[in-house]
């Protein structure tokens, strides 16, 4: 039987690419057609790097966003997580932020040298006039000289490095550039309903790992959280008015916004990312990182040259953000019971709720909170993890804990009743045998009915 052409528009002319999990390798052609006249989004972390990046690469970045500036668009959920993080010191001070921690890093080794050392001298009892003993001596000064010398040149540059004026926003360097940057390319915000109803979404699919942004959810409240969705909704908005395919310029190299990189192949949008802005606003969706954008732009951008060592900067940056990902904080009972003890004084309803969804496996339902909480029926539950959010704020200001912890009660939501309502909440599996331990009696004492939670602190009353 001979082959019969089939006519293109039937199911049987589809190609071998048109499939959901299908993903094209960007040509020079693609990023040559974004830069001309494709939408070019930028994440928040674009924006903060300009704090935490050296002047050269700096420089080099704001060159790069200037030749793209007609093509720029930043969602306004970016501008709300410039503003929130933009003061902390690991942004706007991120040179001397870095070398105080190497500074103590040296000055921890060069104990750690001196009292092994000093060890040894002890162990092997050499007396203090032997020459042994003297060259032993005479090494460890050199030993402190060098790491004093190690110190003074770190910070030098660090002072060379960080940005002056930044204490004051008119007096900013980077906020004076954005300034005429970005003036007309910043989104609209979601109005209040649209807000509540994507946050309610992001949790929703948080619970099914859909990207992106869920990787948030193990560490974050659920509103600071579910911010990458709601930069994502604010895209795929843009998207579609614009008609245009969507060139994502981000740091975030999470799971949850990239398909890993494997040997030899390059790192690429979640094939759901790619399939949901096709299918939404007819687009398709390319992402780079900072580093990436300096090379394609430098390749395509006449009269544009980039320094080798700023991608390698921006690079390195986000390394290092990788890394302190990867090093989440997890809880641990001191700092558990801690926070209990905060909670209970002010909310001793939310520590019900916590204990019950803990000897529950870790859920509770809409039902045992109203019962706990004393609610009426008809009660809403938004907001009743604010005060969560509080507590978690104010021990993370006095150190006991570190604000990379996973959320400690997070809203489930798809009621019965109404979708839009809570079916109840869940703490994160690690703490749920930590909570039950906290509340169990106590052995020392032999009470039958008292926890240690309730034996510190009468507040809790449970």
């Amino acid at each position: 039987m001979s082959f019969k052409e089939v006519p293109v528009g039937t199911s049987a002319a589809r190609g071998i690419y048109d499939c959901d999990e299908a993903h094209r390798t960007p040509r020079k052609a693609d990023y040559e057609r974004l830069f001309a006249c494709g939408m070019v989004v930028l994440d928040t972390n674009v924006l903060l790097n300009l704090y935490r990046s050296n002047e050269r690469t700096r420089q080099d970045t704001l060159a790069v966003l200037t030749k793209l500036r007609d093509r720029l668009w930043v969602p306004h959920q970016v501008l709300t997580e410039f503003w929130r993080n933009r003061e902390q010191k690991s942004v706007r001070h991120h040179h001397s932020a870095k070398a105080k921690e190497t500074s103590a890093a040296l000055d921890k080794a060069r104990r750690s040298a001196q009292d092994a050392v000093e060890r040894w001298l002890k162990d092997v009892r050499l007396k203090e006039d032997e020459d042994v003993t003297r060259q032993i001596r005479e090494g460890l000064d050199v030993l402190a000289q060098s790491m004093d010398l190690l110190r003074e040149v770190i910070d030098g540059q660090a002072q060379r490095d960080a940005l002056a004026g930044t204490a004051e926003t008119h007096t900013d360097p980077v906020l004076s550039e954005l300034e005429s940057l970005l003036r007309g390319r910043i989104g609209e915000p979601l109005s209040e309903d649209e807000y509540d109803k994507a946050v309610q979404e992001a949790v929703k699919r948080a619970d099914d790992e859909i990207p992106p942004g869920y990787e948030d959810f193990r560490n974050k409240p659920p509103e600071q959280a579910a911010g990458d969705y709601l930069l994502w909704v604010q895209l795929l908005k843009e998207a579609a008015q614009r008609d245009c395919d969507v060139l994502l310029v981000t740091g975030d190299v999470k799971r949850d916004w990239w398909q890993p990189r494997d040997m030899d192949i390059q790192a690429r949008p979640r094939a759901e990312l790619v399939a949901e802005l096709r299918e939404q606003a007819g687009a398709h969706l390319y992402m780079l990182t900072p580093a990436e954008l300096l090379t394609w732009a430098e390749q395509l951008l006449e009269g544009l040259h980039v320094d080798r060592d700023s991608v390698s900067d921006l690079e390195q940056l986000r390394d290092a953000d990788s890394d302190d990902d990867a090093q989440a904080a997890s809880w641990t009972r001191e700092s558990l019971f801690k926070f209990l003890y905060q909670l209970a004084s002010r909310s001793p309803s939310r520590v019900k709720v916590i204990k019950a969804a803990a000897e529950n496996g870790g859920f509770v339902d809409r039902a045992t909170v109203y019962k706990l909480a004393g609610y009426a029926e008809d009660r809403q539950l938004k907001g009743f993890t604010r005060p969560i959010s509080t507590v978690e704020r104010e021990l993370k200001e006095t150190g006991v804990l570190s604000g990379e912890e996973p959320f400690l009660l997070r809203t489930v939501y798809g009621s019965a009743t109404e979708p839009s309502w809570a079916s109840g909440f869940r703490i994160p599996d690690e703490v749920v045998p930590m909570v039950i331990d906290l509340f169990a009696p106590s052995r020392d004492s032999g009470d039958s009915t008292e926890g240690e939670l309730d034996a510190e602190e009468a507040a809790v009353g449970l």
